[in-house]
């Protein structure tokens, strides 16, 4: 019996091989501040009722995006009825939405969830219930009362943010995600997992809600990023990392520190990492920085190609030119870019997308470790693209959530497109266009960096490298 389990289920169709750091830091935090380890996390996209039940709780936590929205909501019901047990919910969406809060759920969880959930546990703990009396005082939750929606008073962010522990990874079941994956998206599988060294971004993108979920920027010390590299290097044998920050490279000073520390550790060179960086911060100096750290692919979000679509969506501190010198610097530096491009927002035109494909084909043809990732521009709640579409009328609470994937595959329906100036139908012909740009040059470049040591690697595990083939041909 565990009094309370985490649940992260995953989207419908979309498996998931980056375990839920997010409920890993509620068990720590639980743990160190309130002594109660009493704890089980589900984390899967099949059975997961069954688990729950199996597990025999007082309360369920569940942690939901848009994306997934609907089908937790389903379960959380399905887990009130039959189990009657306490019901919470977290995570962007909510955060987002407090006032959509459906009736199944006790408690909502608003932003930045570790402290929160201390309290509330204490409070379950101390009374066995969570009346809406006691709830009241309780920073940071949304709840039921009276047949409306409470929110209460904000929670301000934890600071500073070393004093929450490193996520529990024992309890997230580590070892099932440390397959061979591609995780540094360098077209090799290793065995990698992700960690997150800081919370939130300075910059203010009209389609992202990091702002809202995290609130302002704060970061973990040179010290315990070093010292969670070391843990993860030692303990679990990881050979790559995904560094899941917004904006990994804020603070240059910081990654010299960062490399100081893996250093003395003697674990620098031992582990490679993948990073999100922004395109107008990258300089030959941080290159070379994150060179000698280990990193071999960085993330940018480049979005366009269009430098007026570019201005709109980031606020016109970036340009194009800056996003095409960001990739030519990191390539200089032997390091590849993931490059990530979002059609479809208001105003875009045909030849606005143009300039996107033509983009996209110079990043490709310029480096074998370059990769082009295409999405749809999608209104995530929280976000000033969202109030847009709700002005206009482009979305409301009864909109499909699994559309809010990104995915283009499971997204490209025309509940929230959100331009005005191309037909919906020939949008999703550009949209399969320029996703079928991207792919085209994919194999190639695979080929163009194998080595003997991927060859002999194929060799010696032939049924890893079926799956990496497997894992092109599904996606191309």
């Amino acid at each position: 019996m565990a009094r309370l389990v985490l649940v992260n289920q995953w989207v419908e169709g979309i498996s998931n091989n980056k375990p839920p750091l997010g409920l890993g830091y509620l068990v720590s935090y639980l743990k160190r501040y309130l002594g109660f380890g009493d704890v089980e996390v589900v984390n899967t996209g099949a059975g997961v009722f069954e688990q729950i039940r199996a597990a025999r709780p007082e309360v369920v936590g569940f942690t939901a995006y848009s994306a997934n929205y609907a089908s937790v909501v389903r379960l959380v019901r399905r887990v009130k009825q039959e189990l009657g047990v306490v019901t919470l919910m977290g995570g962007p969406h909510l955060t987002a939405l407090p006032q959509s809060l459906d009736p199944c759920v006790d408690v909502g969880v608003i932003g930045e969830g570790e402290q929160t959930l201390l309290e509330l546990m204490r409070l379950y703990l101390d009374k066995g219930k969570l009346s809406a009396a006691d709830l009241a005082s309780i920073a940071g939750i949304a709840f039921h009362a009276d047949g409306e929606v409470h929110v209460t008073a904000p929670r301000a962010p934890i600071f500073p943010l070393d004093s929450i522990p490193m996520p529990d990874r024992e309890a997230l079941h580590i070892e099932r995600f440390l397959k061979p994956s591609p995780i540094l998206m360098n077209n090799e599988y290793l065995r990698g997992t992700t960690m997150l060294t800081s919370r939130g971004c300075p910059f203010k993108c009209i389609y992202c809600h990091v702002s809202a979920k995290w609130g302002r920027p704060r970061f973990h010390s040179a010290e315990r990023v070093a010292d969670e590299v070391e843990l993860l290097v030692k303990r679990y044998g990881v050979q790559g990392i995904y560094i899941a920050d917004d904006l990994f490279t804020a603070n240059p000073t910081r990654v010299q520190r960062i490399i100081a520390g893996l250093d003395k550790r003697g674990v620098l060179g031992k582990v490679r990492f993948f990073a999100d960086l922004r395109a107008n911060l990258v300089n030959d100096r941080l290159m070379a920085l994150l060179r000698e750290m280990g990193v071999v692919k960085i993330s940018l979000g480049l979005e366009s190609g269009s430098d007026r679509v570019l201005a709109y969506l980031k606020g016109g501190d970036v340009t194009v030119a800056q996003n095409r010198e960001a990739v030519a610097i990191a390539n200089r530096h032997g390091i590849g870019c993931y490059c990530c491009f979002m059609l479809g927002a208001p105003n875009e035109t045909r030849e606005d997308i143009r300039l996107t494909q033509d983009l996209i084909k110079e990043i490709l043809d310029a480096h074998p470790q370059n990769f082009c990732q295409v999405s749809v521009t999608t209104p995530l709640p929280g976000t000033a693209l969202w109030e847009y579409a709700i002005a206009r009328g482009i979305v409301s609470d009864t909109v499909d959530w699994r559309q809010f994937s990104l995915n283009p595959e499971l997204s490209l329906q025309p509940d929230f497109y959100v331009n005005e100036e191309i037909p919906f139908a020939e949008f999703q012909k550009l949209v399969r266009q320029t996703v079928e740009i991207a792919g085209s040059r994919r194999l190639p470049a695979i080929m163009r960096n194998l080595s003997g040591h991927y060859v002999l690697q194929a060799l010696r595990r032939p049924r890893l490298a079926a799956r990496i083939v497997l894992d092109y041909l599904k996606h191309h």
